[in-house]
């Protein structure tokens, strides 16, 4: 392989089902089989190697799919071909047969007792339902389509989705009220195609989930995410500690910020402008790589040298294309023979471009230690409730270099990115307690639905002042532009989570900045290799939803903005 590949260099194969099928039932007889413990081990390492094979076709297909919706074939590849090789593909009976085999102990002095438990847990929820899962990741790619490729009428302009976030912060009220409204149309002209996908999706997630031996969706979801040793009830509690001690900080943050831009009310439309001269712009994009490069070279000569190979492979696109995906930034790893992470955005001019070179390459510097000191693809990649731990700790770690990205904006950008922490605590509890209720009310009405999601967000301080559209909410406008519920069930808590993991962990760096980039750096590296629980307390950091964290927190948090 070339030492100076490029991403756009990687050769694509729409990949043959039935082959690689028959690659995993040799392994899994080979499993059932096992004459040594040496052998198990053999058969662990092989079936690494053919989990990263597949994960890196469906990355390369997912990646370009994202990056031009225009693009057929990948679309076809995303739509057709990846739901089928999901559905289709068995893993998990190699999974069982290792799990279950005699030799199975050997494992825990070869790779630790974490690998039991993820096999373990990968044949318990993928035991049933492959045409489930199917149907599900066709789906959300639909939904990725339709919301991909829709575009907004605003003063004359039509925008797409990454320039009417755009406009919503516009300094001029009447600019932000019409493309408020035009984000509304759109969801009332696609709101039968919408509300269908999303109905279809907590069914087939719910059916998903008895086939495998739960309920509903919301314990079988938590399962998904790795949550081992704690569940609904603690995370429940967690939203509640959030609802009581951080919801009267946000709604005391809106107050000023209605002060600031000199207006009788809040309302929908002026959320996500936060100061009245406008919010803080970035420097020119093309100076961001170098802002970038600045900063990872001075944290340290580890994040310096991962930052100059994304760079030397083209691993960050992040350029704002109107045919991209809008909405969204990810990190994807790129297994074997790259071991190399991804980071895909679509900036926009706005702040939320800086936390592509943040949180994005958090995720990407977690992966890029995790692969190269973890024995195991499946310890590199790892639950999201640590995975965002990485992301969230590397936006707050940048704060001191907030003048490289922002020049003269930078005082502003601090005062939005503490506040955008707790809007986000707010925003991610008051969507994990309604998909809760959601998936135990498959069979609601549209405005049951949203008359739900809009008192539950009003109890963590949200959605506030919007009476007047009282018609559209019931008809499902907010639902409807909710990402989280149709794309990334039970993920979103792990935000409000992390965002706690990461106060602590800047606390720490402030303190003393070797130990606090050591525990991160540590944390890091460790990737998944061991549970949420031990993870946090080898870097010394209580669990979020320990009694008494979220109110410390809460203390914390108004010290920082008031003293």
């Amino acid at each position: 392989m070339n030492e100076n590949w490029k991403f756009s260099d990687i050769p694509y194969t729409s990949p043959d089902v039935e082959a690689l099928q028959t690659r995993y039932d040799a392994l899994t007889r080979r499993a059932r089989e096992a004459q040594s413990p040496e052998e198990l081990v053999e058969i662990v390492r092989q079936r690494d190697a053919l989990q990263q094979e597949v994960g890196l076709c469906q990355s390369i297909a997912t990646i370009r799919a994202f990056h031009d919706v225009t693009d057929e074939f990948y679309q076809r590849e995303l739509q057709e071909t990846l739901p089928r090789l999901e559905g289709s593909l068995d893993s998990q009976s190699l999974a069982a047969a290792i799990a279950e085999s005699p030799y199975a102990p050997a494992l825990d002095r070869a790779f630790g007792p974490q690998l039991r438990r993820l096999l373990t847990l990968d044949h318990q929820i993928h035991a049933g339902g492959k045409e489930l899962q199917a149907r599900i990741s066709r789906l959300t790619a639909q939904y990725q389509q339709l919301t991909a490729s829709a575009r907004y009428q605003v003063q004359g302009e039509t925008l797409s989705g990454g320039q009417l976030r755009f406009a919503l912060a516009s300094t001029d009220r009447e600019r932000r009220r019409a493309a408020y409204e035009a984000q509304q149309q759109m969801a009332l002209e696609n709101a039968e195609a919408l509300e269908q996908l999303l109905r279809d999706l907590v069914h087939a997630r719910n059916q998903l989930a008895r086939e495998n031996g739960f309920d509903n969706f919301a314990d079988y979801g938590d399962l998904c995410m790795q949550r081992l040793g704690y569940g609904r009830a603690e995370l429940d509690e967690f939203c509640r500690q959030v609802q009581t001690h951080i919801a009267p900080l946000y709604l005391r943050l809106q107050e000023e910020q209605r002060q600031r831009l000199g207006v009788e009310a809040l309302l929908p439309y002026d959320r996500a402008l936060v100061f009245p001269e406008g919010n803080a712009v970035p420097v020119a994009a093309e100076e961001l790589p170098e802002a970038a490069h600045r900063m990872y070279h001075a944290l340290s000569p580890e994040a310096g040298e991962f930052f100059d190979e994304m760079v030397r492979h083209d691993l960050l696109d992040v350029t704002g294309s109107p045919n991209k995906i809008s909405g969204m930034g990810f990190c994807d790893m790129l297994g074997a023979p790259y071991r190399m992470p991804f980071i895909f955005a679509n900036c926009d001019g706005t702040s939320d471009d800086v936390t592509v070179y943040t949180h994005e390459l958090g995720h990407g510097l977690q992966g890029y230690l995790s692969i190269r000191s973890q024995p195991l693809a499946d310890y590199v990649g790892l639950s999201p409730d640590l995975a965002e731990v990485h992301s969230k700790t590397m936006e707050l770690l940048a704060q001191p270099y907030a003048r490289d990205f922002f020049g003269n904006h930078a005082p502003q950008f601090l005062t939005e990115h503490r506040y955008d922490f707790i809007k986000e605590l707010c925003a991610f509890c008051s969507i994990h307690t309604f998909e809760t209720w959601l998936y135990e009310h498959p069979d609601a009405s549209l405005a049951q639905w949203a008359e739900e999601f809009d008192r539950i967000e009003k109890s963590f301080g949200r959605a506030r002042n919007n009476e007047p559209w009282r018609k559209q909410v019931l008809a499902g406008c907010d639902l409807f532009t909710n990402m989280a519920l149709y794309m990334f069930p039970r993920y979103v808590v792990s935000y409000a989570l992390s965002i706690v993991c990461a106060q602590q962990l800047k606390a720490a760096y402030d303190a003393d900045p070797a130990d606090g980039w050591a525990r991160y750096h540590a944390l890091c590296a460790s990737g998944g290799s061991k549970l949420y629980a031990e993870t946090l307390a080898a870097a010394g950091l209580p669990l979020p939803y320990a009694p008494g964290v979220v109110e410390k927190l809460a203390q914390d948090l108004s010290r920082q903005l008031w003293g």
